[in-house]
């Protein structure tokens, strides 16, 4: 047998083992990409919308999707920079403050994310870009008051609200309802004196 046979056998051989490792290889990083893609969609769809559960679940992802690998270095710096701001306490009067940081910290990710990715946003475009119903504000304003009120009323800092309506007629038929019971137990008594 010569050289050329035993390389054509060899190649024969190896030729299916070495193309199911590429093809692994290239499934593995199309999955991991598929991955990034994912959380980065997710983070520009909810960016009106941060304090929805999928806005957060996809922050919580990055670390897991972004660290390790060099390329994707600066969108690991731009999330701990917003990680950071959005562990920071502040009071009422700072809350406008945070919230303006808060929105140019998560354009920062979301441009880097997207320059890893491929895309060719520009920071302005995804701050701005951003389409958010005034209804969807109105009923999460209206949602927030409903839970503050309820939960002032539970804890006992607040009365619950009733409003007295002057009726006339309400008054009276309540007054003929008190004064027919009153002879009820009254007329009771008078029947049945040993039972008080």
């Amino acid at each position: 047998m010569e050289c050329s046979d035993i390389i054509s056998i060899c190649a024969i051989i190896a030729g299916p083992i070495f193309a199911v490792q590429i093809e692994k290889y290239l499934e593995r990083r199309r999955e991991n990409k598929n991955r990034r893609l994912s959380i980065f969609k997710t983070l520009m769809a909810t960016r009106g919308t941060v304090l929805s559960w999928d806005h957060v679940e996809a922050l919580n992802r990055i670390d897991l999707e972004f660290s390790g690998n060099k390329k994707f270095e600066k969108v690991i710096q731009a999330w701990k920079a917003y990680f950071d701001n959005l562990s920071q306490k502040y009071t009422p009067e700072e809350e406008a403050i945070w919230v303006n940081k808060n929105r140019d910290l998560l354009a920062d990710l979301l441009y880097e994310m997207g320059h890893s990715l491929g895309f060719g946003f520009d920071k302005i475009l995804i701050k701005r870009n951003v389409y958010s119903p005034v209804g969807h504000a109105k009923i999460e304003f209206e949602q927030e008051q409903i839970r503050k009120s309820m939960l002032e009323i539970l804890s006992g800092d607040k009365g619950f609200p009733i409003t007295l309506i002057s009726d006339d007629k309400a008054i009276e038929k309540q007054e003929e309802l008190q004064s027919t019971m009153l002879a009820y137990y009254k007329n009771q008594i008078e029947q049945n004196p040993n039972n008080n």
